[in-house]
């Protein structure tokens, strides 16, 4: 739909409200005609009530009517506008929604219970008109994401709010990219990372994912998970989280700001600071990789772990403290 049929809607909508809710003495219209007319009967009223006391009453109630008829007249004059705008609008409206609510507004009913009925209607209407929603939505990000007048905070509240109208017509591919932008601002942002293992789950992706820092962790050999534990290769892990990961007499050591984790293949026994763990599943060698328990080395590097069933999500944040 094109800005120029974007802006009729609204207008016609915003002109709408402004003549139901605007309070009689506010002034609008062309060249302020009402009030003018309302000065104009005052002034006279005002005169008259200083040199023929005995036609106050009389007055007055000619005032009141004079005031009542140029109030609907330009009242009249505005609403036809609007009628006029509203069903230049519907020509090419095609939302089901938005079409009620213009409707609503033509017929002189109530938008919020035109909206309402209409809304179940909406997510049937996206699925045929699928490609031209997400392309709109592809524009609005790409804007937000350009608009150097906006901070980190807005920007991330402005994509929440698209992200939300998303799963509310389950356009769950966009969705994720979308709450992955998201992260991209605010790699801490627990509400993205529940959104985004909605979205993964509505398109059936369940195979363990895993997200370092807001960004989608690449592994050469996929994670494993074993008794409830995801193992993970170390290389990748410890690079992610800046740490140096290196191999002496059959032993893995990660190092990061002071914070060491030490570990051994096949073994149960492993180290955090030079203290003794005893693991539910240990190390291993696989495919060249050595496999290693993703929770207990993050957390062992002072990280914060979080895992979102619904899609097998995981969430690795944070940084090993200053030793």
């Amino acid at each position: 739909m094109g800005k120029t049929v974007v802006f009729k809607v609204l207008l016609a909508m915003l002109m709408a409200v402004f003549v139901l809710f605007a309070p009689a003495g506010v002034s609008y219209g062309a060249g302020g005609q009402v009030a003018a007319n309302q000065n104009s009967a005052r002034e006279q009223h005002q005169h008259l009530g200083q040199g023929q006391p005995q036609h106050e009453e009389r007055e007055r109630h000619r005032y009141r009517e004079e005031e009542k008829m140029a109030w609907g007249e330009e009242k009249k004059s505005v609403w036809e506008k609007v009628y006029r705008g509203v069903e230049n609008a519907l020509l090419h409206v095609k939302n089901p929604v938005a079409r009620a609510a213009l409707e609503a507004i033509r017929d002189g009913r109530s938008v919020a219970e035109a909206v309402y009925e209409a809304k179940p209607l909406l997510k049937e209407w996206v699925r045929e008109n699928a490609a031209e929603v997400q392309e709109v939505v592809g524009l609005l990000v790409e804007e937000l994401k350009a608009d150097e007048t906006l901070d980190k905070h807005a920007k991330v509240t402005l994509l929440k709010e698209v992200g939300g109208l998303l799963r509310e017509l389950e356009i769950s591919h966009r969705a994720r990219s979308l709450w992955e932008e998201v992260l991209t601002l605010d790699p801490n942002d627990e509400e993205a990372y529940r959104e985004l293992d909605k979205a993964f789950a509505k398109m059936g992706n369940l195979a363990v994912k895993i997200f370092l820092r807001g960004k989608p962790l690449a592994f050469d050999v996929p994670p494993q998970v074993e008794n409830g534990r995801t193992l993970v290769p170390v290389r990748a892990l410890a690079e992610g989280l800046g740490a140096r990961v290196s191999y002496e007499n059959g032993l893995v050591t990660i190092a990061h700001r002071g914070a060491t984790v030490v570990l051994k293949p096949g073994s149960s026994e492993a180290w955090v600071g030079g203290r003794l763990v005893v693991l539910e599943v240990p190390a291993r060698v696989e495919n060249g990789r050595t496999l290693v328990p993703l929770r207990f080395v993050s957390e062992g590097l002072g990280a914060k772990v979080n895992y979102y069933q619904e899609s097998n999500l995981i969430a690795v944040s944070g940084d090993a403290p200053e030793m």
